[in-house]
């Protein structure tokens, strides 16, 4: 058996291939590994033949050795899974550098040598079919990479709905060869690549971290300025970076020609040493990366490798314009996940077309965290001193006396939000222009301790129904905490006493109905093991979080607004997150909530006194 196979490289292309000769995997978000296993003795080999079983801990090499082989070579790679399920690349990093080695999980997909068989001239299938029984017992940790034979464009649509890295497409009959192949094709779902750290910006909340780091690829041999990344280091890994580069400081830029006074605030140069995974959205005008977020080191990539691939086009969509300076940009408001405050704003602006409609025009309660969601928190519904100008202060008609309340009218007025450390927003269901008149119901189904997810759904689906019996359209969205959201439009006629009158009518048939399963009645000892159907957020000055409004809990997650045909047990209330909402929209062919407006609809007259 050989000592090392250089692995097969998938292709990059903008679509899956079609056609029964092609299987589809999805793309996993780790590193790539070739486990070497013969007379008890494991290795896992990167792409260049380094070995690091040492790196990974002992889980992972005793459950490979404890397959039912004597001598194998297997090709696949190592992740870690976020909460959601997903592979997370940020979060394989952010354990490593903190030393955490119980997540880790060994996806195979491919076996090259079996007990002195070379089978790198079989059939794919063949290959996957062997490798398939020998991984059955694997355990948790070492799992087999299943495959599926529906067309790839389905695939790839359904992995990029769920934020998913994207698809790789693999001939079913090919032989394994190592190098870049044409038999396989990978297709992603959100735009990334590698590249060179040139220097950081240390941060300006810690001594000993960095803030941002500056990148660049080669072109021609020269290094080439790209921009900076300043969101998606966790505490730990931005401490970490700030010891490696502290060690490769140079005194002048490793970049070809002279960068801009921009460019050069307060930039530190390294010896261009590091290659950074980087997430993006687009390119600029000007060549540089929109929207960046750093997803971890490649260390089993040299730097001189690094080639910039710009796309053909560099002409982008253009972006809402932003007016708004952030202080203290890499803030790091959800330590764990690595969103900074500049991770946040930027996040608002991608989803602004969708988010404007809930949250613009409209009273605001907002939950602030000025040091992120470990430090203080707080609930504010009236101006502060201080008031980011770009954030509007509104008089409630009803209560004259009263501090004036908060909104806003446009995309600045959200990032003063960010800029003051709003990690939630939460709106009336009233506009400001019609203080008196609710133009939608929010049904918020908050379930007790002991129950499942798909009651939850279930009860989702009964909450439609009886909208619909009453005339009256039905959109849901996770809470992006423990439950869903399900909300109609109204057409502003009805008042706030009817609207509530109506919603309390609903829930209380609910609970009538099916006690066993319903409350309708906020007390604590009463819902264990049941959903509260809360219509408390149907009266005047209640609020109910914005769909798209990012949630002050671990995981960074958002108020998701879905296609009703999306619920399901794959989708839990929390899995789309800061990170992964704009890979979703995206993705999707039309907004799920496409038509929210148009199909208000008057309150029913028998909900009305």
């Amino acid at each position: 058996m050989p000592g090392f196979i250089a692995p097969a490289l998938a292709t990059p292309a903008g679509a899956p291939p079609a056609g029964p000769r092609w299987l589809h995997e999805i793309k996993f978000d780790g590193y790539r590994l070739q486990a070497r296993i013969e007379a008890g003795r494991v290795k896992l080999l990167t792409r260049g033949g380094l070995d690091w079983a040492k790196k990974f801990g002992k889980d992972v090499v005793d459950a490979l050795r404890a397959l039912p082989v004597g001598a194998a070579m297997v090709d696949g790679e190592l992740v870690v899974e976020a909460d959601t399920g997903a592979s997370d690349f940020s979060a394989l990093q952010a354990d490593l550098s903190e030393g955490r080695r119980d997540r880790f999980a060994f996806y195979a997909f491919d076996l090259l040598h079996l007990d002195g068989y070379d089978l790198t001239r079989v059939p794919l299938t063949e290959r996957k079919a062997l490798l398939a029984r020998i991984v059955a017992e694997g355990g948790d940790v070492i799992r087999y990479s299943e495959h599926f034979e529906e067309s790839g464009a389905l695939v790839l649509s359904h992995a990029c709905r769920l934020s998913l890295e994207g698809v790789v497409s693999k001939l079913r009959d090919a032989p394994y060869r190592g190098g870049r192949v044409r038999s396989w094709i990978k297709s992603k779902c959100s735009a990334r690549q590698e590249f060179v750290i040139g220097g950081f910006v240390p941060s300006t909340v810690s001594r000993k971290a960095i803030g941002s780091l500056l990148l660049g690829g080669y072109d021609k041999g020269r290094l080439r300025h790209v921009g900076r990344v300043g969101t998606g280091f966790t505490g730990a890994v931005a401490e970490d970076l700030f010891r490696k580069l502290s060690a490769i400081r140079v005194p002048s830029s490793p970049f070809d020609g002279r960068l801009t006074a921009e460019e050069r605030r307060q930039a530190k140069y390294v010896r261009p040493e590091l290659v950074a995974e980087i997430e993006y959205r687009a390119w600029t005008a000007d060549r540089h990366l929109r929207h960046a977020s750093f997803r971890g080191l490649r260390d089993d990539k040299p730097a001189h490798d690094v080639m910039l691939d710009l796309p053909k086009s560099t002409r982008a969509a253009p972006e809402p314009r932003r007016t708004v300076k952030l202080t203290h940009p890499d803030r790091l408001y959800w330590p764990a996940d690595g969103v900074t405050k500049e991770g946040l704003a930027d996040y608002y602006a991608e989803v602004w077309r969708h988010i404007a409609p809930f949250v613009v025009g409209r009273p605001l309660a907002l939950l602030r965290c000025p040091n992120g969601i470990t430090g203080e928190r707080f609930f504010q519904k009236h101006v502060w001193k201080g008031l980011n100008p770009n954030i509007v202060a509104v008089r409630d008609p009803g209560d004259a006396a009263e501090e004036a309340l908060i909104s806003i009218s446009d995309l600045d007025g959200l990032l003063g939000l960010v800029q003051s450390a709003v990690l939630e927003i939460h709106p009336w269901g009233a506009m400001v222009g019609d203080w008196e008149r609710p133009d939608m119901i929010v049904m918020d189904l908050d379930p007790g301790e002991g129950v499942a997810w798909p009651a939850v759904i279930a009860a989702a689906g009964e909450v439609r129904q009886r909208l619909a019996d009453a005339g009256l359209a039905a959109f849901v969205k996770t809470s992006g905490g423990k439950g869903l959201h399900v909300v109609s439009p109204l057409r502003p006629k009805a008042g706030w006493g009817e609207v509530k009158q109506f919603t309390k009518a609903l829930a209380d048939s609910m609970a009538a109905d099916d006690p066993d399963r319903y409350v309708s009645t906020i007390t604590k000892s009463k819902r264990r093991g049941k959903i509260l159907i809360d219509y408390l957020r149907n009266q005047r000055g209640a609020t109910a979080v914005a769909a798209y409004s990012a949630r002050a809990r671990p995981g960074a997650a958002v108020s998701a607004p879905l296609a009703w045909e999306e619920l399901g047990p794959g989708i839990g209330p929390a899995y789309f997150t800061v990170a992964n909402m704009p890979t979703r929209l995206a993705a999707l062919g039309a907004d799920p909530w496409d038509g929210f407006r148009a199909m208000a609809a008057p309150l029913p007259k028998t909900g009305r006194r």
